[in-house]
């Protein structure tokens, strides 16, 4: 090809395609992507990922941001849009390694941000209730959908973790106990327990994901699913 060349064309062929979204983040890219945008340090990204997790604002290998939070952002940029500023975060990061080689100085870098807190603080105090109010919504919606697993295969109640009083074990009940569905299921004591709004493709039960420290896994609730037999024999040979 040359610039200027007419070309001949044979044939048009219009794709009926559904533009296919990215890639979610897994741990180890979202840790490069932060790096890339300047964000936290060698020595704070992984726990920053961490206090995500545990707070509930992500979740999943696959990094997916839970409705709580979205929530927590919406709220924050709507009245207190410096607080959640990408670029303000790395400005602030730029400024520190400037000190750190050298290159300016330590009482200057604390005076601007002292400058950005006061403002923040006051963007807080004017929007407080309004902060408050949609804080709170969203954390109660959290932690009652936390408790929430599915619908009961037994009656079609709704399935949840329930907290014995005499053990201290957790295990999934169902909310028709008093009107006669005794369905119950253990779960692992262990971990973190969400969730994952989908059922098990193989017997029908609700799916959970559970973490533990780093470690990820989901599964479904009925402890006698043919998968996780498939699994155990897979394992034994």
């Amino acid at each position: 090809l040359k610039e200027g060349q007419v070309l001949k064309f044979k044939e048009i062929v219009m794709l009926d395609k559904e533009t296919q979204p990215p890639n979610r983040y897994s741990q180890g890219s979202i840790i490069k992507e932060m790096e890339a945008r300047g964000l936290g340090t060698k020595a704070t990204r992984a726990e920053i990922l961490k206090t995500l997790y545990d707070r509930g604002y992500i979740r999943g290998k696959s990094i997916e941001v839970t409705k709580f939070g979205e929530k927590v952002i919406e709220v924050l940029a709507k009245y207190c849009p410096k607080i959640v500023s990408e670029e303000l975060t790395r400005k602030f990061e730029e400024e520190m390694e400037l000190v750190r080689e050298g290159r300016k100085k330590r009482e200057e870098v604390i005076g601007e941000a002292k400058e950005v807190l006061l403002e923040i603080l006051r963007d807080f105090e004017k929007n407080k209730d309004k902060i408050g109010k949609g804080l709170l919504e969203s954390y109660i919606s959290y932690k009652r959908n936390q408790k929430y697993i599915g619908k009961c295969p037994k009656c079609g109640g709704d399935l949840k973790i329930i907290v014995s009083r005499r053990t201290g074990k957790r295990f999934v009940g169902c909310s028709n106990y008093k009107n006669g569905c005794d369905f119950s299921t253990p779960l692992p004591q262990r971990g973190i327990i969400k969730p994952l709004n989908k059922v098990c493709s193989t017997c029908g039960y609700p799916m959970i994901s559970v973490q533990i420290g780093k470690k990820f896994f989901n599964t479904c609730i009925n402890i006698n699913c043919p998968s996780k037999e498939f699994l155990k024999n897979k394992k034994k040979n």
